[in-house]
């Protein structure tokens, strides 16, 4: 298969037919694209981009942002072999720069007046470099981490890498997404499991993808998959429980169309995909993935399913669970031992690129994702959380996310985090909470919540100490920045409880 993804989409679509199909809608202003006019638009560009001075092996920061300008240029940046960071452009302009200058970047595109625009970047020394072991032949992009740590790394991925992605999770046995199919995705294209959802999995099939600049709230996301005739749906797990939540007090009836929801990004609770399936009578589909795997190593598909997981290994992957670490957590049973999350296949590179220079990823040909999980009888994957999910209390290994899972089940929690500082030289185990504004006096309310989870869990697991906080730190795509939770109790209320 030919190694421009821009040749290659063209070649797709005319071979699948769906040349003359719609590719794209702009949501904000109703615009319509066929797949053939995104490819028209990505030639026309890149005689522009020619014209700018970008030639092969450019790096090229992309700012464009979920419209329909994003996909031709994309394509366009490949076509003259030019290397696309996909960059979020509503960050602050000092992160954009530090990212960006991570690698060489000789010119920015950008999205602004209505129209994009092309601009040579102010030159500098790059404070990593690029390792591209596949050589010039081979269209390459860079996506950046979720940065749910705080230290962005750039990860390279390549044109012969997109069909391993639509395989794993878009294939006969997967999502089986076809030219009939409408995507509407929560996550959006500068994002790993964005570029797939609006990106990839379009390029390979024919469908059609719904896009909006802002990300949608779960009011917003519910009328667009009403509105656009939805048949799939990505997302992930702390915006779903917000939908099942907007879905029960509007009453909102489940779209005509949809046929499945998706969910990723961290680990989705049980409570949260049974009541949308009970709400909606649709298909919650859980997976997981990264950015250095480029997307999902496990996933469910709508035949092919291990509920309560986050999927069966994808066609193409290994996946291992390794012992060993004193860090792990307990076993949940006597068959089914939490290990770390190891993974090999095709698609992840030797390094990525940090601030500090190259990172080694591969040990012997595989990734340790920083998960901790256990293969359930049905042999699909249990992830229990990642490695910063765990807290160390007394002695004892806690997953938060169990604890955090709990409390966002209880009436008057709109979302929570759980940490473990130490308090008079102990360590903590403290919930950060954003209440309802409906909830009055606070002490009342957390005594009856932590009387309430003492039901629902061990006693060691219930938080001692509860912290009212404005808002829980999230990444645009959901998951809890926690290097940033201790920071947020300075200077808070203590919410005491003994």
């Amino acid at each position: 298969m030919h190694t421009n993804t821009s040749i290659l989409a063209a070649r797709l679509a005319d071979r699948g037919g769906w040349t003359d199909t719609t590719a794209v809608t702009d949501e904000e202003t109703g615009e319509t694209y066929l797949h053939t006019e995104v490819h028209a638009l990505a030639g026309n560009l890149a005689d522009e981009l020619l014209d700018h001075g970008i030639r092969a092996g450019d790096h090229v920061g992309l700012l464009v942002g979920d419209r329909p300008e994003w996909m031709p240029a994309f394509l366009a940046l490949h076509a003259v072999g030019a290397v696309p960071l996909v960059v979020n452009p509503d960050l602050d302009e000092h992160v954009r720069s530090r990212m960006l200058g991570i690698l060489p970047t000789e010119f920015v595109m950008s999205f602004s007046d209505g129209a994009l625009g092309i601009d040579r970047y102010e030159a500098r020394q790059a404070t990593g470099h690029a390792v591209h072991p596949e050589g010039s032949a081979v269209s390459r992009y860079y996506l950046y981490s979720s940065g749910t740590t705080g230290d962005p790394k750039a990860v390279a991925h390549t044109s012969k890498d997109l069909a391993v992605f639509y395989e794993a999770v878009c294939g006969a046995n997967g999502l089986d997404i076809d030219a009939t199919d409408t995507i509407v995705s929560l996550s959006q294209y500068y994002f790993t499991y964005g570029f797939n959802n609006q990106f990839v999995y379009p390029l390979f099939s024919g469908a059609s993808v719904v896009l909006n600049s802002r990300r949608r709230n779960e009011k917003e996301f519910a009328d667009s998959l009403h509105r656009h005739g939805a048949t799939v749906a990505f997302s992930v797990p702390s915006a779903l429980a917000k939908l099942a939540d907007h879905i029960e007090s509007a009453a909102v009836e489940r779209p005509a169309s949809l046929r499945a929801i998706v969910s990723a990004g961290e680990p989705l609770p049980d409570s949260v995909a049974t009541r949308i399936e009970d709400l909606w009578q649709v298909q919650v589909l859980n997976q997981i993935g990264s950015t250095e795997v480029g997307n999902a190593f496990c996933a469910n598909g709508t035949r092919r399913r291990a509920a309560g997981t986050a999927g069966l290994v994808c066609p193409g992957y290994q996946v291992e669970l390794r012992s060993g670490s004193d860090a792990l957590p307990p076993t949940v049973g006597p068959a089914q031992k939490i290990g770390a999350v190891w993974v090999s296949g095709p698609t992840i590179p030797e390094t990525a690129v940090t601030a500090k220079g190259p990172r080694q990823l591969l040990v012997d040909g595989w990734l340790e994702t920083k998960d901790y999980g256990y293969w359930a009888d049905n042999g699909g994957l249990v992830v229990v959380g990642r490695t910063d999910d765990f807290l160390h209390v007394g002695g004892i290994s806690i997953s938060a996310v169990e604890i955090e899972a709990a409390i966002r089940g209880c009436a008057g929690i709109k979302d929570c985090a759980v940490v473990a500082p130490v308090v008079s030289g102990v360590s903590t185990l403290t919930a950060l909470v954003e209440l309802d504004p409906s909830i009055g006096e606070t002490d009342e309310f957390f005594a009856g919540l932590r009387s309430h989870l003492r039901r629902e869990l061990e006693p060691f697991r219930v938080p001692k100490q509860w912290t009212p906080v404005s808002e829980i730190p999230r990444t645009a795509s959901g998951k809890i920045m926690r290097h940033r939770l201790i920071p947020s109790l300075d200077g808070a209320p203590p919410g005491m409880i003994k």
